[in-house]
């Protein structure tokens, strides 16, 4: 039996003792012929903030340690089970658990693969300063929070909630098939809401210097205040419209990463089809890119390897506005025959690229008599197929000549996919902001 190379003594030897498990188990006179097992030891120290209230019962400061391994096992007659143990259970017997599985298991003849030894690439994800403060050096909370307080307390933010971490973890994937590979990285962030109104963020690989937590604070700031008086006369109808990074993020992005799905190609059921791939018709505009890159040194969606084994590497979903390939784990890579991709761990290594840009301020300028939508409600209720969008957004900003000109309750509505062939379409430039805003029109009403 081979054991695990050297990495986290913990995952180390958990593995080992889950190894000699899968070798030993029997089910129904069936042995485990194939598997892969994917191991994750994390420690984290986190505080939040509640009402103000910094760390009391109701945000309480954590300090956790953690150990899950999730597994996927190939019976010998080719049925799949799939299943996930904490680390008690390993430390303790894991044969009855993997046992069990077998009555949980299914025929899927797409899910049979297993990954062997690979060249994987380098990259940077681990920061010093964020494995510290979760190993307990908790004091580095401190001027943070600190910075949030005094710009509550100069604008008369009435209350506000939040909270920060910082995790550090090791992890390991292994497969009968001779892959074995690991690495350790870290991960630090904070969010905070100002009136139960309107919330920032920001996570990263390291703890990022404060003066980047004091410029998304001051932008938070600025459109919290704003939206405290409503506008005078607002307009109704097709008009120009700014969506903000993070309405970007949730709804139209998502509406794209969700039809780009594999799963969603392989059955048909969303708006991409598998002969689309590939082809020569533009889906887009033709100058539209959406790519992946987790090898971006210390991006918090960086990483070597996934929980099945793929390699880190670049990957291009759309391509001058032409659907190039799905996301495809393995399972579905094997279905439309296609080699298994990178996926998007987080934003900042997702790329919306193509259309000219403008900064931020010269699209307020460009956008009077219209509006900036800082968030949209009802994401989940749409039709990510047809991509046809009707959505609240009772945080919008009605622009005047003057630029921001108080808020404007809306519902704005529109076609995500018609937004993204429109020969207006604009990527805007928000401040210490990754992914673009983008200035389009769409219907809005004021609700």
């Amino acid at each position: 039996m081979r054991t695990p190379r050297s990495g986290s003594a913990g995952v180390d030897v958990d593995l080992t003792r889950l190894i000699r498990a899968l070798g030993a188990v029997r089910a129904d006179g069936h042995a485990i012929a194939g598997w892969s097992v994917y191991v994750a030891e994390t420690r984290r120290a986190s505080v939040g903030t509640k009402d103000r209230q910094t760390g009391d019962a109701h945000a309480p400061l954590t300090l956790a340690e953690s150990l899950t391994a999730r597994y996927k096992l190939i019976w010998d007659d080719g049925r799949v089970s799939r299943g996930a143990m904490e680390r008690r259970a390993i430390e303790r017997t894991p044969e009855p658990l993997l046992t069990a599985s077998r009555a949980a298991s299914f025929p899927d003849p797409d899910a049979v693969d297993v990954l062997g030894p690979a060249a994987f690439p380098e990259v940077a994800t681990h920061g010093p300063a964020a494995a510290a403060v979760a190993a307990g050096g908790i004091e580095a909370f401190a001027p943070r929070l600190a910075a949030i307080r005094e710009r509550v307390a100069r604008h008369g933010i009435r209350t506000w909630s939040g909270s920060m971490h910082a995790a550090e973890g090791t992890s390991r994937v292994v497969t009968s098939s001779g892959l074995d590979i690991g690495g350790r990285g870290t991960s630090t962030g904070w969010s905070a809401t100002f009136d139960g109104e309107l919330g920032a963020g920001h996570t990263a690989r390291d703890v990022a210097p404060l003066v980047d937590l004091a410029g998304r604070l001051d932008h938070l700031v600025r459109f919290v205040l704003a939206l405290r008086h409503s506008a005078a006369s607002p307009r109704e109808g097709l008009l120009p419209v700014i969506l903000h990074p993070d309405v970007v993020e949730d709804y139209v992005l998502g509406v794209l990463l969700h039809n780009l799905d594999g799963a969603q190609v392989a059955h048909g059921t969303g708006a991409f089809r598998r002969e689309q791939f590939g082809a020569a018709v533009p889906v887009l505009r033709e100058d539209i890119t959406l790519r992946t890159d987790p090898l971006v040194p210390m991006a918090a969606g960086a990483y070597r390897f996934s929980q099945e084994g793929v390699p880190g590497s670049p990957c291009t979903y759309v391509d001058g506005g032409r659907l190039n390939t799905p996301i495809l784990e393995l399972k579905y890579a094997r279905r439309l025959g296609l080699p298994p991709t990178a996926f998007p761990a987080a934003m900042d290594t997702l790329f919306l690229e193509g259309p000219a840009s403008v900064s931020y301020d010269d699209a307020i300028a460009a956008t009077a008599g219209g509006a900036l939508v800082l968030s949209v409600l009802g994401v989940h209720t749409q039709d990510f197929t047809s991509g046809d969008f009707s959505l609240s957004a009772p945080q919008s900003l009605a622009i005047g000549p003057q630029g921001l000109n108080g808020r404007l309750r809306a519902t704005i509505s529109g076609n995500v996919f018609a937004l993204l062939r429109a020969k207006d379409l604009t990527l805007v430039r928000f401040p210490g902001e990754h992914t673009p805003g983008l200035l389009t029109r769409c219907r809005l009403d004021a609700a």
